[in-house]
């Protein structure tokens, strides 16, 4: 019974150890609200396309290190998986030429930005 508590406490906090080493990335100046330089921001081709390579690197390392996380055996071991997986996706944020703010900045507008969120997104899903 405990072990069946433990793997489900586990399953629940993979998603949330993922969401929340994941979002560092994104979100670092999000509780500054939206500024008006992000409203009026616009992005060249260059720009657009390295934020979507860093992306798609980064939802690569989500997907290689979410097994990893559930099969973690404590909730240390599944810390240190969240931790070295951020410091992986500011590599593929810095490989692109952004700083992590950068890229937050990016994704920011992209959200906020419905013309901007479209390019995007066709670019994401793009082969």
């Amino acid at each position: 019974m405990l072990r069946n508590s433990w793997v489900r406490a586990r399953q629940l906090g993979v998603a949330a150890l993922l969401a929340v080493g994941a979002m560092t990335i994104v979100q670092t100046t999000a509780l500054a609200g939206p500024s008006t330089q992000l409203a009026q921001a616009s992005y060249n081709e260059a720009t657009i396309n390295n934020f979507v390579t860093a992306a798609r690197q980064i939802a690569e390392l989500r997907k290689s290190y979410e097994p990893r996380l559930q099969a973690a055996e404590s909730k240390e071991a599944a810390q240190k998986l969240v931790d070295e997986a951020r410091g992986l996706m500011l590599v593929a944020i810095k490989g692109v030429g952004f700083t992590q703010k950068e890229y937050a900045e990016i994704a920011r507008t992209a959200q906020a930005d419905p013309t901007l969120r479209a390019r995007v997104e066709a670019l994401i899903t793009a082969p």
